[in-house]
């Protein structure tokens, strides 16, 4: 009876399958790499040697900008909290509840612009939408200098926020693009190693600023802003220049390797970019149940992140002084690259442990939060060594299921609302997670930590239950296979300048197929 139960969902499956192909060939919004590719459906796979050439030559094209990005994007996210210590409280007569308030507008705009982004990467060539979004932002940046109450920075963290709100959807999807998914994830997490370095850099910048003389014009918060704004136009101007917008576009690639780029990441089963938003992809998105499973994770762990805009006034608190403070924040950044460097290499090793490794380094960060709620409020140096611990274990985990999440969905269209899905569960974890932080909880601040050490054990239900839904829906697909192969190939059929009708065989993957009309696509684990 089982059996035939599986027959049945096999001619089922099947049949739904041979739909999709057939309005694949029929339409015109198949991946844009597909004329590239047309007869290379044959050249799998690519000798070893020659797939490291190409992809070491992506890398370098790819990756300096990728971390220069990020780099920068997480320091202007810390002005802020930087700022705090630096004088832009009473500069703009600003109350605790203001400043908290801040932290939140600044993910009010990412919420906001978060399906917009989207909407304007599937249509927008990605480098060059990338390119305006960060000259925005430095605008946005140097205007923080001519405020001086809280309405006229509310609004600019908010725009702030909006702009760069495509940011790491932008390198979410870029990396898919170029990259295998072993790769995806080892890339997005030397990506996000960034974040330690400009919690570094950030750490000497504010640390050389608060040497300045108060008294004097510019003050220290606006100095380090201008100090922000000048490396932010500088980064802009190269992403323009040279980043490119896909394996198809890009200047630096022969065309022999633009054709070596794609067939590289065909085992992805996801394709590169289709120019053309699709409906029923988008209802598919949020009809899919690991969409919400992510979107629940990116809302839940980040009700932990407060302390990454509160940091200043934390580690001010545990006794330090305002230039001791800027000089404390630069070991966070060294523990945070320690740990993404560490979950790197057992990625590498044993590629479908995502759970596993996001769950491992999870738990440092709750041993830290015990620590700060427990240790005697007279022992600064042992508060100090957990606020660092919470930095070693929370960015893994994060950047870890930031991989997962690019590599669990087909679709261009689809790709692209879970995505913004999954943000705006970021950006509303993020809103919430300033809020808790009040004036009447300081200085030992139990009610904010009580909710993050809470917010943990809901991260550790949802990584299981990803896991679960992947792994179960890997599993019954490898049963119907049993009964029916799947073709990793489809069809694409044009007609030629004498009117016939040319039959070109194409990996599925480049017919723009989502992963529940693929059959031969299986879940990252």
């Amino acid at each position: 009876m089982k059996s035939d139960a599986v027959k049945s969902d096999v001619i089922a499956e099947v049949e739904y399958t041979a739909d999709v192909v057939s309005y694949a060939k029929a339409s015109a919004g198949v991946d844009e790499a597909v004329d590239l590719v047309a007869g290379h459906a044959d050249d799998l796979p690519l000798e070893p040697g020659e797939a490291r050439r190409i992809r070491n030559k992506i890398d370098w094209m790819i990756l300096p900008l990728l971390f220069s990005l990020y780099f920068l994007q997480f320091m202007d996210k810390g002005t802020l909290g930087a700022s705090a210590v630096l004088g832009i409280i009473t500069d703009n007569n600003l109350t605790a509840q203001d400043f908290n308030t801040l932290g939140s507008a600044f993910y009010i705009g990412y919420l906001a612009f978060s399906y917009p982004h989207s909407w304007a990467l599937q249509r927008f060539p990605v480098a060059k939408y990338l390119a305006a979004n960060i000259f925005l932002w430095a605008l946005l940046m140097g205007l923080h200098c001519v405020c001086h109450s809280f309405g006229g920075l509310f609004a600019l963290r908010f725009f702030l926020g909006g702009s760069e709100g495509c940011i790491t959807n932008s390198v979410m999807l870029i990396t898919s693009m170029f990259y295998t998914r072993t790769e995806i994830g080892e890339r997005i997490s030397w990506t996000f190693q960034c974040n330690g370095f400009a919690l570094i850099v950030s750490g000497f910048l504010a640390f050389g600023v608060s040497h300045s003389d108060p008294s004097k014009k510019p003050s220290r918060w606006q100095l380090l802003m201008i100090v922000y704004t000048g490396l932010t136009v500088i980064i802009g101007t190269l992403f323009l220049l040279f980043f490119p917008d896909s394996p198809v576009r890009a200047r630096s690639l022969t065309k022999d390797e633009k054709v070596k780029a794609v067939i590289r990441i065909q085992s992805n089963q996801s394709g590169t970019e289709t120019k053309i938003w699709k409906r029923g992809q988008f209802i598919e998105a949020l009809q899919d149940v690991k969409t919400w499973l992510f979107f629940f994770f990116a809302a839940v762990s980040t009700l932990q992140n407060g302390f990454a805009i509160q940091y200043g006034l934390i580690i001010q608190s545990f006794g330090f002084t305002t230039v001791q403070t800027t000089a404390l924040n630069i070991p966070a950044g060294v523990a945070e690259i320690v740990g993404v460097t560490l979950s790197t290499i057992i990625l590498r090793q044993y590629p479908n442990t995502r759970c596993w490794i996001a769950v491992g380094f999870f738990l440092p960060s709750v041993l830290a939060v015990i620590l700060l709620m427990t240790l005697p409020w007279t022992n600064n140096v042992g508060l100090l060594c957990a606020y660092y611990v919470l930095n070693f274990g929370g960015a893994p985990s994060w950047a870890i299921v930031l991989s997962w999440v690019a590599v669990t969905t087909s679709g261009h269209t689809k790709k692209l609302t879970v995505n913004a899905i999954f943000f705006v569960g970021y950006s509303l974890g993020f809103i919430l997670c300033t809020q808790f932080w009040k004036a009447a909880y300081k200085p030992r601040n139990y009610v904010p930590w009580g909710i993050c050490l809470a917010s943990y054990f809901g991260d550790f239900a949802l990584l299981f239950a990803i896991r679960y839904a992947l792994n179960k829906e890997n599993k019954r697909r490898d049963a119907l296979q049993v009964f029916q192969a799947h073709d990793e190939y489809g069809y694409l059929e044009n007609v030629d300048s004498e009117g016939e009708v040319v039959r070109q065989k194409i990996n599925k993957g480049m017919l723009d197929m989502t992963d529940r009309e693929n059959l031969a696509f299986r879940y990252a684990l």
